[in-house]
């Protein structure tokens, strides 16, 4: 639900997206202080990892990334997980992930919009 998605932003902002990123491609800021071992969560490998694996990672660490079973609540854990995942679907959507239906109303707006015509330069107005 939306709550549940909202504390797993917050969450994932506070404590995973310095490594991470903001987006979970591994580009967080902690890269420019020499950590370059950070894992993009966007990557296949981790999408088609289980909830429990990615939850088992957050609580006890795993390579260069320490354990934040002490600091992130059960429930903040299983919130940043439902996050991860609706950012890994934004990151690597594709069209024919879209429902018909909403696919229809897209093409039908996007027919509406008005042509896109760059506007005439200074010089060519004033002939």
């Amino acid at each position: 639900n939306a709550e549940l998605m909202q504390r797993g932003q917050q969450r994932f902002n506070i404590t995973c997206s310095v490594c991470h990123g903001l987006t979970a491609a591994g580009n967080g800021i902690a890269k420019q202080y020499g950590l370059n071992t950070v894992a993009t969560l966007q990557d296949e490998r981790i999408r088609k990892m289980a909830d429990g694996e990615i939850f088992n990672t957050i609580t006890n660490g795993k390579n260069t990334m320490m354990s934040y079973g002490g600091n992130v609540p059960v429930a903040d854990r299983w919130a940043i997980i439902a996050y991860v995942r609706a950012l890994q679907r934004s990151q690597n959507a594709a069209a024919a992930d879209v429902p018909p239906e909403e696919l229809a109303k897209l093409e039908k707006a996007e027919a509406k919009l008005p042509e896109n015509k760059p506007a005439p330069s200074p010089e060519g107005q004033k002939k």
